[in-house]
C-alpha cells in the first residue's frame, strides 16, 4: 500500500475531527502482519478521536481496514496517549493493544464526559 494513501487518508479523518489538527502526529510501521498507524493527537482532542465508549475510535479503525483491504493488507490503528504511552486501545477483538489496555477507568469517563461537556447540545 502506498503511503500517501493510508496515512492520507487517516490524516484527513483526524483533521476534519480535531481542534488541533497540527498537533497530530501519525508513526507507519510495516510489519509481518501488516501497517501500523500509531496516532497522537492533543491532550484536548484524545476525548474527541475515542468517542463515547470508544465508538469513534472504533469507526476510525474499521474505515482504515476497508482501505487496507483496497490494497490487500491489514491495516491497524494504536492510539496512543499524548505522552506517546498507549493507555488506551478500543475495545475490539481485533484491538492492536495489550490486553491491559482494555481496563476500564471508570473515573478516566466522568473525565471524558465532561471534557466533552462543550460539544453536547441539549434539546
Amino acid at each position: 500500500m502506498s503511503e500517501l494513501k493510508d496515512v492520507s487518508t487517516l490524516k484527513m479523518l483526524l483533521e476534519s475531527l480535531v481542534t488541533n489538527p497540527d498537533q497530530i502526529s501519525i508513526q507507519r510501521k510495516e510489519d509481518e502482519i501488516g501497517v501500523l498507524l500509531q496516532v497522537q493527537v492533543s491532550s484536548q482532542d484524545m476525548g474527541i478521536v475515542i468517542g463515547r465508549n470508544g465508538i469513534m475510535a472504533q469507526s476510525i479503525k474499521t474505515i482504515m481496514r476497508a482501505v487496507g483491504k483496497s490494497e490487500e493488507t491489514n491495516v491497524r490503528i494504536q492510539f496512543l496517549e499524548p505522552d506517546g504511552s498507549l493507555k488506551y486501545s478500543a475495545h475490539s477483538e481485533n484491538s492492536d493493544a495489550p490486553s491491559s489496555a482494555h481496563s476500564f477507568d471508570p473515573d478516566a469517563e466522568k473525565s471524558l464526559d465532561s471534557d466533552l461537556a462543550e460539544f453536547v447540545i441539549d434539546s
